[in-house]
């Protein structure tokens, strides 16, 4: 994949997949750390031809004086027993002097997903 969005800048990175039924979907890092660096979702069939979801983010980073103010970025989608799918980030307020980890549900709806129940 290539960067395609203004927000994705000059670098898609980070990929982390997983897969559901005949689909895989990839989170991916759009634009360089600090630029700010957002995520978004691809998904696929077959692992090599990948279809961005939407043209705008699937996270953002947080508005100013929040903890990932500077950026969300590199992603890893994470499947735990049960089903559950959570979607672990970094971010930072500070351009990059330090780093902190969240993590956000990722709710399923038709194949599409989603940060809201």
């Amino acid at each position: 994949m290539v960067p395609e969005y203004p927000w994705e800048g000059k670098c898609v990175e980070a990929p982390s997949a997983v897969q559901f039924g005949e689909w895989m979907y990839m989170f991916y890092a759009g634009a360089y750390n600090n630029n700010p660096q957002l995520i978004g979702v691809a998904k696929s069939k077959d692992g090599i031809h990948w279809e961005k979801m939407s043209n705008k983010p699937f996270l953002s980073h947080g508005d100013r004086d929040t903890w990932n103010y500077c950026e969300s970025g590199h992603p890893h989608i994470f499947r735990a027993p049960g089903g559950k799918t959570f979607l672990f980030f970094q971010g930072n307020d500070d351009y990059g002097k330090s780093w902190l980890l969240s993590n956000k549900r990722v709710w399923w709806h038709e194949g599409i997903p989603s940060l809201r129940k």
